[in-house]
């Protein structure tokens, strides 16, 4: 996965690649309740010049461009006509600027402006929208991707649903030692670092009496994963995971982003329903696979207060091909979020997966992050 954490100058890139040995799937594509396709959110087959390309517009190989700071609009709700703000911050001159709203140019211009201040209309829908540069060395760069919301939004459950009596749930499964694993080289920061540990059966902090701790040292912009991988093809398309997790206080103000992942691979097909705290950008975000791309919902997430926080997310898989964000709980506040996206192929090994990421920011500050009472539910 790529994070593209465009802040007052810094950028983290953070992309995560499962280093799993194996290739193919099952032969059958299963399907969930809904074999039809759904309506996905800001997806373009055909984008602007500007909008398209790998990460959406992202090339920045001579590194020349160090960020854009997308200030306005906010996230989540707006009204059809908004205000968009941007700064962006480069070495050398910028050439074009360019406001995308689903993949197409809603406002473009040939100048070396380090800021933008140009009012859009938004039609009636969700619809995802960023900001790209250009500069004089062919580098290219975009800002956070959006979620905005005009007009009454979908429905969604605020409800967790009641698992059915057959459910398989899998319990504590922060202490299954052999189904996890830790790497800095496969989240891909900006930094690569060797300074980290995961320790299982900790006492303190816990509430069940054994939690695990996860740690992630070295230079600034570092990210850490730490993977637990079930392997098998799982017959299930409604998945409930459940967590506590706490965070250093002492530090919390270094954590950049606390990702938290759960994800499917099934029949060559990669069903991640990525999701994060993203401290430095103030709201949740999750993953558009096919995208490649962070998306910023409405959901503040302010850098969280000690102690314990409980995360409940319910997902599931309508066809071979989608998976749905339905519901998110943090600290018993739902959220009902009913996002669709399309997964991307992928030459895995049929698998379920939970992760957990550390992203460090530009003071490199070690983090130390405690997870317990971990279960998933599946049917």
């Amino acid at each position: 996965m790529r994070l593209f954490l465009s802040f007052v100058g810094s950028l983290a890139l953070t992309l995560q690649v499962l280093l799993v040995a194996g290739c193919g799937g099952s032969a059958t594509p299963r399907a969930g309740n809904n074999p039809a396709s759904l309506p996905t959110i800001g997806y373009s087959s055909n984008p602007s010049p500007g909008c398209g390309g790998a990460e959406s517009g992202y090339n920045n190989q001579n590194g020349s461009v160090s960020g854009i700071w997308l200030q306005s609009p906010a996230p989540g709700q707006n009204p059809g006509n908004v205000t968009v703000n941007a700064t962006a911050y480069a070495t050398v001159p910028l050439t074009q600027w360019t406001v995308c709203l689903d993949g197409q140019a809603v406002y473009q211009a040939n100048s070396p402006a380090t800021s933008i201040s140009q009012a859009i209309s938004i039609p009636t829908g969700q619809h995802l929208l960023w900001a790209s540069v250009k500069d004089s060395k062919g580098d290219s760069d975009r800002s956070e991707i959006r979620l905005i919301q005009v007009g009454t939004p979908p429905a969604g459950s605020t409800a967790l649903p009641t698992p059915p009596a057959n459910a398989k749930v899998l319990t504590e499964m922060q202490n299954v030692q052999a189904n996890w694993s830790i790497c800095s080289a496969c989240a891909a920061g900006t930094n690569v670092t060797k300074n980290y540990t995961m320790t299982f059966d900790q006492s303190q902090p816990s509430l069940s009496g054994s939690s695990m701790e996860m740690y992630a040292g070295g230079p600034s912009w570092s990210n850490v994963l730490f993977k637990d991988i079930m392997m098998g093809t799982t017959p299930y398309t409604h998945f409930l995971w459940d967590f506590w997790v706490y965070h250093d206080p002492a530090v919390e103000s270094h954590f950049w982003s606390s990702e938290l992942d759960f994800y499917v691979v099934l029949s060559g097909q990669e069903f991640m329903a990525g999701s994060q705290c993203d401290f430095g950008d103030g709201y949740w975000a999750t993953w558009d696979s096919q995208g490649s791309r962070w998306v910023l919902n409405g959901i503040p997430c302010p850098h969280w207060t000690p102690g314990w926080h409980h995360i409940q997310e319910y997902d599931d898989i309508p066809n071979s091909t989608q998976y749905r964000y339905d519901t998110l709980v943090v600290d018993g506040k739902p959220y009902g979020l009913n996002q669709t996206w399309t997964t991307n192929s992928t030459t895995w090994q049929d698998q379920v997966g939970l992760q957990f990421q550390l992203d460090q920011d530009t003071s490199g500050t070690p983090l130390h992050e405690w997870v317990d009472n971990v279960t998933l539910t599946m049917w």
